[in-house]
């Protein structure tokens, strides 16, 4: 029995500012080398949201989940966590405000300590962890009725916790 989703960034903003500005910049910068203006250090700063947008395009949201507890990760900057059940008191899946409760989406560690941290790609769904320790987790989902059908039947099994 095992839950498996991997979540990438699907802001339409990232797919059509990104890009659009990559090509303005390109544009300029082979205007600036036609006119015989070379290119400076300014071109450094004219890369960074090609920059970006390679990184937005790589980066994604992996989560496992199975009896022995949770895996996440956020690719390339994390190898990931595992978290086994044995360290969490509850685990739901809830609807929430990315930018009232946690200031937006991505790598959120340590926003507050009401809500604790979180990482999201989009949407506002997400897997609620509430830890023995006091501490809260929330993990991002875009299929909320399937990890909570998948919880529910782990709480049958007797493997998490009351939800």
């Amino acid at each position: 029995m095992q839950y498996t989703e991997s979540q990438k960034f699907g802001k339409w903003v990232l797919w059509v500012v990104l890009p659009a500005t990559v090509a303005f910049t390109a544009f300029s910068m082979i205007l600036s080398f036609k006119r015989g203006e070379g290119i400076g250090w300014e071109a450094l700063f004219e890369l960074i949201p090609f920059a970006l947008m390679v990184i937005f395009f790589i980066l994604r949201l992996d989560t496992t989940i199975n009896e022995e507890g949770i895996f996440f990760r956020f690719y390339p900057f994390q190898k990931g966590k595992f978290i086994p059940w044995t360290a969490i008191e509850k685990a739901y899946v809830r609807k929430y405000n990315p930018i009232s409760e946690y200031g937006g989406w991505g790598l959120r560690t340590g926003w507050s300590k009401k809500t604790g941290g979180a990482y999201n790609t989009t949407g506002d769904m997400g897997l609620q962890l509430e830890y023995k320790d006091g501490k809260r987790f929330l993990l991002g989902t875009q299929r909320a009725d399937e990890l909570r059908a998948f919880m529910e039947g782990l709480y049958k099994s007797g493997v998490v916790l009351p939800l």
